[in-house]
């Protein structure tokens, strides 16, 4: 049988909370839903700066499979009722409680405990067991291969421990980082397939910083990546609809008269400029400079990417009734790209259905990036290291010439280039 190990904050003792004689063999079943929350708390990728707001999503028929099916209740509300663990209100369209570890061990660093309770550790075996056969029938033969290539990564922990030490307190609760370096330390890999084709692995929620300790065959990784990805991959939408809107009308043509009144093709040359900017991965340059020119408060590009992409690719409606929040990137954004706005806007329904752009994005970036870019190295340069995120793909030195001419290689074939950014 596999042997699992608990992730735990260092300060947390399950004895604590589960002092009623009806808890005796349970200390496990708490160290799970504790060491369950503070892994997904690690490994969840999310662009706000609260990493923890809205806690972390367990649903109860999950938790049953792993815990005492009669008992799991009770040891929740003993953690919290003890204080180990907060829980967030139901909120309407959740499909379950959020759930987040208490304040007290924001600062504590993590420790790896093993699983002792023969009950829950072949629970533990079958329900990993049954996740696996579903997470293996949702990856493509490229995914297995990178999950292969991971198996090659390796990371300087000592460095690794140095920067972190060095982040600010709010880049790291939990020590949600250093599980992240641990996990590589321990060979514990992991890789998944979201239902939008997006790829997690061991980096996805790693900060850049400390991802300059990670090393394969001794070496740094150096990355190359896509700049102004998502927004040229909006214009690349964009363009694609223009053309299927102009052959709709040359159809069209074909069946009228000549006494039909000729339709004019629309003419937007905001579309144009987005292009040629997001193209060339000039985008947000451009877009802070008019917000500098209107005196509106955004400290620098990393600001304004994630602001862009909440307040104009995903905005959502502040409330039910349909009122929305106010944004200088979006007023900036309308007044400079009216068309792409609009077409932003359509897609999302005016922000009622706020997720529907970002989730077909996300499906062109993996398109391109795993199953094109990925697809054509590891089936022509096997021996080359790779290893993804998102819009970028990790290599070693020698191997970076490869992957940029993979890149240009998928670029020449859908006549849409982009500008890459590479790693010095």
């Amino acid at each position: 049988m596999t042997q699992y190990h608990f992730r735990l904050p260092e300060s947390f003792c399950p004895a604590e909370f589960l002092r009623s004689p009806d808890f005796v063999g349970l200390q496990d079943d708490a160290c799970y839903f504790v060491s369950l929350i503070l892994t997904k708390l690690a490994r969840q990728n999310k662009r706000r700066k609260n990493r923890d707001v809205g806690g972390v999503h367990l649903m109860a028929k999950y938790l049953r499979k792993v815990m005492h099916n009669r008992k799991y209740k009770a040891v929740i509300e003993a953690l919290l009722e003890g204080g180990a663990v907060t829980r967030t209100p139901y909120q309407v369209r959740q499909r379950a409680f959020g759930y987040m570890l208490a304040d007290r061990f924001r600062s504590d660093k993590h420790i790896r405990v093993p699983v002792r309770n023969p009950r829950l550790a072949a629970r533990l075996e079958i329900f990993h067991h049954n996740q696996e056969l579903e997470r293996r029938q949702r990856m493509k033969p490229v995914h297995f291969a990178l999950e292969r290539q991971q198996f090659r990564l390796r990371v300087d922990g000592n460095l690794a421990r140095e920067i972190i030490a060095g982040l600010p307190a709010t880049s790291n609760p939990f020590d949600a980082q250093g599980i992240l370096v641990a996990d590589i330390e321990h060979g514990d890999f992991h890789v998944n397939v979201g239902k939008y084709g997006r790829l997690s692995n061991n980096i996805t929620s790693m900060k850049r910083e400390v991802r300059a300790a990670l090393r394969q065959g001794g070496e740094p990784l150096k990355g190359v990546d896509i700049k102004c990805c998502q927004p040229a991959l909006i214009a690349k939408t964009m363009q694609r609809a223009e053309r299927e809107e102009e052959q709709a009308r040359e159809n069209e043509s074909k069946e009228t008269s000549i006494y039909d009144a000729p339709k004019a093709l629309s003419c937007k040359q905001d579309l144009t400029l987005y292009c040629d900017l997001a193209q060339h991965g000039r985008l947000y340059e451009y877009l802070l400079e008019m917000l500098e020119n209107r005196s509106c408060p955004i400290s620098g590009r990393k600001e304004l990417k994630k602001r862009f992409l909440t307040d104009v690719v995903a905005k959502r409606k502040a409330n039910r009734k349909g009122e929305e929040y106010p944004s200088d990137v979006e007023d900036v954004f309308r007044a400079a790209f009216p068309s792409v706005y609009r077409f932003i806007r359509s897609i999302n329904h005016d922000g009622w259905h706020h997720k529907n752009l970002i989730r077909q994005l996300q499906r062109e970036e993996s398109g391109l990036v795993i199953e094109t870019v990925a697809a054509d190295l590891v089936a022509k340069h096997p021996g080359v290291f790779v290893l993804p995120l998102h819009d970028a793909l990790y290599t070693t030195s020698q191997g970076k010439p490869a992957v940029v001419a993979a890149f240009n290689s998928a670029f020449d074939l859908t006549n849409f280039h982009m500008e890459l950014g590479c790693d010095d």
